[in-house]
């Protein structure tokens, strides 16, 4: 298992497509992929359990990856959110 922490920088947080994006990603690898906000942990593959974290811009987050595929699905997510969920990353 590996885990990263990053500050969401977008302006409208990790919201509809910004979390769509972030699911999409998450569910192209076979690893096991979680959100972690303060005490609460979300599964990065499900769009309901993203959003009831209630993750807004400046939130201090942890994704945390286990599995086969844990490095290229941490390095692929994180550089989603270090872009600022940009298309042009993918």
């Amino acid at each position: 298992m590996i885990e990263k922490e990053f500050i969401i920088k977008n302006e409208t947080g990790l919201h509809a497509r910004s979390a769509a994006m972030l699911i999409k990603t998450a569910g192209s690898f076979t690893s096991d992929v979680s959100i972690i906000r303060d005490d609460k942990t979300g599964n990065a593959k499900s769009l309901l359990s993203v959003l009831a974290l209630g993750i807004f811009k400046g939130a201090r987050i942890k994704i945390q990856v286990s599995g086969p595929d844990e490095v290229a699905a941490l390095y692929k997510i994180g550089k989603l959110i270090e872009n600022n969920f940009s298309e042009e990353e993918e």
